[in-house]
C-alpha cells in the first residue's frame, strides 16, 4: 500500500489541497488574505489558495512527525530574520496560523489530541493521506513508467 511517505510531497499537497476545498469547514479565515506568514516575511502569501496549500502541509507535517504541537508547527514554517548587516536568526513562522489550522483539522476529524503531547492523525485523516497518496503515485506512473515496478 502506498503511504504519504513514498510520493513526492509537493504533489501529495496539491492533491490534497484540491480535497480540502470540498470541505465546509476548511475556509480560510477573514484575515487571511492581509496577514504575514512568519516575522520573517515581508509581504503576505501571492497564492490565493494559500491557505488550503497550508492545511494539507500541516496534515502531513502531523502525519509524518505527530505527535506535534502548535509551536513545533510554526517552527516548521519559520524561516530566517533579516536583521541588517548583524547575522540571521531563525525565527518561528506564525502560531495564530498553525493553530487556525490545527483547529480546522480537529473540526473536520483528521487530527486529534493526544495525551497533552500534541496532535496526531485520526485514522480518517490516516485514509486521506494514503488514498490521495495512491492516487499520485499512480499519476507519477503515468509520467514515469520505470516506476511500475515499484
Amino acid at each position: 500500500m502506498t503511504t504519504a511517505y513514498d510520493v513526492p510531497p509537493d504533489a501529495l499537497i496539491n492533491a490534497l489541497k484540491e480535497k480540502m476545498k470540498k470541505y465546509p469547514e476548511a475556509k480560510p479565515p477573514e484575515w487571511a488574505p492581509f496577514v504575514k506568514t512568519g516575522s520573517h516575511k515581508e509581504m503576505p502569501p501571492e497564492d490565493e489558495d494559500w491557505w488550503f496549500t497550508r492545511l494539507a502541509a500541516v496534515l502531513r507535517k502531523v502525519y509524518v512527525n505527530g505527535p506535534i504541537g502548535v509551536a513545533r508547527l510554526a517552527e516548521e514554517y519559520g524561516g530566517k530574520r533579516d536583521r541588517g548587516s548583524k547575522r540571521y536568526h531563525a525565527v518561528a513562522g506564525s502560531g495564530s496560523v498553525a493553530r487556525h489550522c490545527v483547529r480546522q483539522l480537529e473540526a473536520m476529524g483528521f487530527i486529534e489530541r493526544y495525551k497533552n503531547r500534541g496532535r496526531v492523525v485520526t485514522p480518517k485523516g490516516r485514509s486521506l493521506l494514503d488514498n490521495t497518496a495512491e492516487e499520485v503515485f499512480k499519476e507519477e506512473v503515468k509520467k514515469h513508467p520505470e516506476l511500475k515496478k515499484y
